[in-house]
């Protein structure tokens, strides 16, 4: 399938195209199925990438590798 970020534009435009109001009520729950459909594939892919997300730290007392933290947004390490 396309990349993220053209799937993502083309939501943006169902977004803007299901708000114009001489949209037919059949073409309008076509574009809202659409982006349903768009949105939870993008909250998948989103949530798969923030899983492979990690913060690389290192101890520079002991001069230990670098070791991998799983990555928490909103919260500092």
């Amino acid at each position: 399938m396309k990349d993220f970020e053209s799937r993502l534009e083309r939501l943006e435009d169902l977004a803007e195209k299901i708000r114009q109001p001489e949209l037919p009520l059949e073409e309008a729950v076509k574009v809202f199925e659409e982006g349903v459909r768009l949105a939870k594939t993008l909250k998948k892919e989103l949530e798969k990438i923030q899983a492979k997300v990690e913060i690389l730290t290192s101890d520079p007392d002991t001069n230990a590798n670098a070791s991998s933290l799983p990555f928490n947004p909103g919260e500092e390490n």
